[in-house]
């Protein structure tokens, strides 16, 4: 897998790492150094400082559980030679999923993921304290005191995907452009994004060969078809969005609009027209 360290999966037994590299180890010692930190800043603040910790991490083991389903990123063509494997996680893959549908999770890729977003989530706590301190909330009104927490929650977490893109198929060349611009003709022609699908992430592509000549005796060319899958707020995956491109691979000829289950590459009836 590209950024995997064999070197430093070696040094755990079989089926514990796959995807951390040694700078993610590196990351997993800070990040208990860190912990350790927050968890002794948080005590001295109040006695009930363990059931902010046990909460949290229950919290973070949650959202841990809900990426294996929610961060689904495909076995795919694009950017390897044959089929690459899927992977599931988010914001660090912890398990390879093979184009027969089997799944392997990897125990030490998974608790570092589960740091990493409990470091998050105590840290989106701490400064929910701090700032409920700077604009003293315990003297608010009940009103003024949800508001609050909406605006807080809606910022820090349910506008994440607007600022960070979720995991998607790795391309580069040809590939990478073509899929810049399929992404740009859903969000600018097609008007996929805005208030309710905030990003979009690639899944595959695929290569349509030249149809047949039809009764005036032109030829369609090779077209490229780009697989999309868009996000909603928190992260949640909203639907896929096949964008099919001329042979320039730069106008978008369709789109269609598909569900999250099955093939992108199933026959669908195009939902928007081309330009």
């Amino acid at each position: 897998m590209p950024g995997q360290w064999p070197v430093a999966a070696a040094i755990w037994p079989d089926g514990w790492i796959h995807f951390a590299s040694v700078t993610h180890l590196i990351f997993g010692i800070a990040a208990v150094i860190l912990g350790a930190l927050l968890v002794t800043w948080w005590s001295q603040q109040t006695g009930r400082w363990y059931a902010v910790f046990a909460g949290t991490l229950l919290f973070s083991m949650v959202l841990n559980v809900a990426a294996f389903y929610l961060f689904v990123v495909p076995p795919h063509s694009a950017g390897c030679i044959d089929f690459c494997p899927g992977r599931l996680g988010f914001p660090l893959p912890f398990a390879t999923l093979s184009p027969s549908g089997d799944v392997q999770i990897y125990i030490g890729d998974f608790l570092l993921n589960l740091m990493l977003l409990w470091l998050l989530f105590f840290g989106g706590v701490v400064i929910w304290r701090v700032l409920g301190e700077a604009i003293q909330l315990k003297e608010r009104g009940f009103r003024f005191r949800m508001l609050f927490a909406a605006f807080f929650v809606l910022l820090t977490w349910g506008l994440l995907p607007r600022y960070f893109s979720p995991p998607a198929a790795h391309v580069t060349g040809d590939e990478l452009r073509l899929s810049v611009n399929a992404r740009r003709a859903a969000e600018s022609t097609y008007g996929i994004t805005g208030l309710w699908v905030h990003r979009l992430a690639l899944e595959d592509i695929r290569y349509v060969p030249p149809d047949v000549p039809d009764v005036s005796g032109s030829i369609d060319r090779p077209q490229a078809q780009v697989c999309l899958r868009g996000y909603t707020y928190f992260y949640i995956p909203w639907r896929r969005y096949r964008v099919q491109l001329d042979a320039t691979g730069v106008t978008p000829l369709n789109l269609a609009e598909l569900s999250l289950t099955g093939s992108c590459w199933q026959p669908q009836t195009p939902v928007a027209g081309g330009q």
